[in-house]
């Protein structure tokens, strides 16, 4: 490690903002309650009162002193410091070298000075203006990044909170096929119960059969908490973790939620799943958009049809598609799609937030999501997404 090396240049703010904000410290109200003014006039007085005591010989090194007055005037009072100041400087140095001296270079001399502390002492209430002036900009700009992050954090809460909103939306729309998928499987396992029960009633058990039917009845149990489970984990809302995720494996668990509403209507799912790299994602996200899109097809399809979901790469980016056979998009419809609460669906079917929620999910993965229809003949969604940078088998 270099322990040589410069501190970042950021450091050195904080060191020119102190600085600036202890000299603007200084500047104080004219009157003659101010303690600055009372100081002033006493330096004035008593650098006057030298001037005229000490020996000629001595005034051209003496009068520099006179900076220090007017540089005091300058940054407590800024330019009517420096006037009132200049002026009680000539009124000092003018009598003496009219009165006493009586040679124009001497008067000359004392005039040069005084237009030279003028300039210098209007120098320094410029500087202090500009960097008052800069610090109050400075301090406007920290006020108004501070009120853009918290506009950014409610901004990020809403966002997340209509993430939420659509997904519990997205639940409802699957409560119901759910329900009828576990349904039968729960039907199976009632018959076999009582089948069981009424063969030990009757001391007539097989065990062969018996072993046969618990291990249906298990098998039908397992199904059905795999499809609770996943409903579970689709609806719990959780912070965005990106990792490493089989886009495949989402395919696979976003089609676990929706299949059977799909073979319910009649339409045939085929799957087309090529060998995909992995991609940096939060899962549950991603199984939401594809949720939201399966959906729609489905729900497109009204009389049947054919949904097919394919995968691959391309040029490291892993692809999705989702093409349907439905009813399809009207032009004057095609871009309005991703606007938030634009729906084509019956009132109460839809609220218009999946297509803009799933849109901002693809966005903030950094990938793209795009559609193509034809009315009466289908349409298609696909997403681009990077793979994941990091190297690592395909999946």
């Amino acid at each position: 490690m270099d322990t040589n090396a410069a501190p970042p240049a950021g450091n050195q703010a904080p060191l020119k903002t102190g600085l600036a904000r202890w000299l603007i410290g200084f500047k104080a109200t004219s009157g003659a309650g101010s303690l600055h003014f009372w100081l002033l006039a006493s330096l004035m007085a008593g650098l006057g009162y030298i001037y005229y005591a000490v020996l000629p010989a001595y005034h051209d090194i003496f009068v520099l002193l006179f900076f220090y007055p007017l540089l005091y005037a300058a940054t407590v009072y800024r330019g009517r410091g420096v006037i009132v100041t200049g002026l009680a400087l000539l009124g000092i140095l003018l009598p003496y070298n009219i009165l006493y001296v009586e040679t124009a270079v001497s008067l000359l001399t004392a005039l040069l000075f005084a237009g030279f502390a003028l300039v210098v002492g209007g120098m320094w209430a410029t500087l202090l203006n500009y960097l008052e002036a800069q610090y109050q900009a400075y301090e406007e700009i920290l006020a108004l990044n501070e009120e853009l992050n918290d506009y950014v954090r409610r901004l990020e809460s809403a966002q997340r909170q209509l993430v939420q909103a659509e997904k519990l939306n997205a639940i409802g729309q699957l409560a119901a096929s759910v329900a009828h998928e576990i349904n039968n499987p729960l039907a199976g396992v009632l018959v076999y119960t009582r089948l069981l029960a009424r063969k030990i009633a009757g001391d007539s058990l097989d065990k062969a059969e018996a072993l046969g039917n618990l291990a249906r009845m298990e098998s039908a149990v397992g199904f059905c908490s795999r499809v609770i489970r996943g409903l579970l984990d689709f609806a719990r809302q959780s912070e965005p973790a990106m990792k490493a995720t089989s886009l495949n494996e989402v395919i696979e668990q976003a089609l676990a939620l929706v299949g059977h509403q799909a073979a319910m209507k009649r339409i045939t799912v085929v799957r087309e799943a090529g060998t995909l790299p992995a991609v940096m994602a939060d899962p549950g996200q991603i199984q939401q958009v594809l949720i939201n899109l399966m959906v729609n097809a489905v729900q497109a399809m009204a009389e049947g049809g054919r949904m097919t979901i394919k995968s691959w790469s391309d040029d490291g980016r892993v692809m999705l598609s989702i093409r349907d056979t439905g009813c399809g998009i009207v032009p004057e419809n095609m871009g309005k799609l991703f606007t938030p609460f634009f729906t084509t669906k019956e009132a109460g079917k839809g609220v218009g937030l999946g297509l803009a929620v799933s849109y901002g999910i693809i966005e903030r993965h950094g990938g793209k999501i795009g559609v193509e229809s034809e009315p009466g003949k289908g349409t298609t969604f696909t997403i681009s997404l990077p793979a994941a940078s990091e190297p690592g088998a395909s999946v």
